[in-house]
């Protein structure tokens, strides 16, 4: 189930995460278990975060490899190590929406707010150039901790894409 899209104003936000290059397929294999290693990193260094997880796509190939973030939104900028690195998601607008639901169904919130953004005249930030295509700020933000709602029908995650200004 996905909520209206809407398009709001965002300040800054910064972040802690790890970047990997992963295939498509292999997201749920290879994004997940980094959060933890985020997490800990942060509550290892007192680092004042609201504990929310994020995948951040940066950019997707024609052979569906991505460039991926797997991080963890923090209250203030922070340094990281060689492993871990800080970022920040920059002010603009955004297109979100919330899907609920199974996380092996999140194309189904992709499409719906890619649909939205078309059909409203909005542009997303991106880049292509070949068979690549780089995305100012497609993300999923993970509302929901599994570990805390077993069922997968409640688990809510926001998705959002950067405007172009």
């Amino acid at each position: 189930m996905v909520s209206s899209p809407v398009v709001e104003s965002r300040k800054e936000q910064p972040y802690l995460a790890i970047h990997r290059k992963v295939n498509m397929k292999d997201i749920p294999f290879v994004l997940p278990p980094l959060i933890g290693e985020v997490k800990q990193w942060i509550e290892q260094h007192n680092i004042a975060t609201d504990c929310t997880p994020f995948f951040l796509y940066k950019s997707m190939n024609g052979n569906n490899e991505l460039e991926a973030t797997a991080g963890i939104l923090v209250n203030a900028p922070a340094t990281g190590n060689e492993h871990i690195k800080p970022g920040s998601f920059p002010q603009g607008k955004y297109a979100t929406l919330i899907y609920t639901g199974d996380y092996n169904n999140l194309i189904e919130g992709h499409m719906t707010l890619e649909a939205y953004v078309k059909q409203n005249g909005l542009n997303e930030k991106e880049k292509k150039s070949g068979d690549v295509v780089e995305w100012g700020g497609r993300t999923e933000f993970y509302l929901t901790d599994p570990a805390l709602e077993p069922d997968p029908l409640k688990w809510k995650t926001e998705i959002a894409f950067l405007l172009e200004e």
